[in-house]
């Protein structure tokens, strides 16, 4: 046995920890983002696409269902929404709670449609096996939701290709919704992709930026999501971070970019 190998057996979790956290301030792996999300999808419950602490993925999800509410609300029985890289479908039940005249189709791999179709069935939810930079429908959208999806894809030419698909399946009049987390840092980056570079892009293909802002605490969230704190304890730091953000910048300092796009 080596003593590269007997010293990972028995180094401290936390120091293992730290060490992780300050390679990433250095060094980016651009692994083959596909393969990691298939084998997330065997992760219990929401850790499949979130982080491991479910209370805290709780606390992000209502929040989440009070940024799209409104948006939801104003659509009608003959609009249908698409919920790209949908996961184990949590967010595509959401929409159809809040609005439940509407169809839904819902993207993604076949590993994490087989765990929705399993934990998030309903009648109005259409789930579709297939990668997000190969989805394109025909039919058009009056609204796409991206949660956490786009930002995801790591190969920059596929992001921009399903950014591509996104602009031109939009209704006229249509909303591209995206709570993703995109960055350019190395510390937080999935793709290397900041939301500067998103807003260009649909700049670009005539689309209209209607919202930019943003969500989770960075600092927090770090400290809080693979956390083991629960109860009242993990709600107070979680609030306490995201009247932190409003403070700090509700964008900048925000580790989930919240921005809205109008197809004019």
């Amino acid at each position: 046995m080596s003593y590269l190998t007997i010293a990972k057996r028995y180094t401290p979790k936390p120091v293992k920890q730290l060490v992780a956290r300050f390679r990433k301030l250095f060094i980016y792996h651009n692994y083959d983002s596909s393969q990691y999300w298939k084998k997330r999808a065997a992760d219990p419950d929401q850790a499949a696409v979130l982080w491991t602490n479910q209370e805290y993925n709780n606390l992000y999800r209502q929040d989440q269902q009070t940024i799209l509410e409104p948006y939801l609300k104003n659509l009608s029985s003959q609009d249908k929404v698409l919920d790209i890289g949908c996961g184990i479908g949590v967010v595509a039940s959401m929409i159809t709670c809040l609005n439940p005249t509407l169809k839904v189709d819902a993207v993604d791999f076949p590993e994490m449609i087989n765990v929705a179709k399993t934990k998030n069935a309903g009648a109005k939810i259409n789930y579709i096996a297939c990668e997000a930079e190969n989805y394109y429908s025909m039919q058009p959208y009056s609204l796409i939701l991206s949660s956490g999806c786009y930002s995801a894809i790591r190969d920059i030419d596929k992001l921009e290709q399903a950014l591509e698909y996104a602009s031109q399946m939009l209704t006229k009049n249509g909303l591209l919704i995206m709570i993703d987390p995109f960055h350019r840092w190395n510390y937080l980056a999935r793709a290397k992709y900041s939301s500067k570079d998103v807003i260009n892009y649909f700049s670009s293909k005539g689309l209209v930026l209607e919202k930019k802002s943003g969500i989770l605490f960075w600092p927090f969230r770090e400290w809080l999501a693979n956390s083991d704190y629960t109860g009242a304890t993990l709600r107070k730091r979680y609030l306490l971070g995201e009247r932190l953000l409003s403070l700090l910048g509700k964008h900048f300092w925000a580790d989930y970019k919240i921005l809205v796009f109008r197809k004019p």
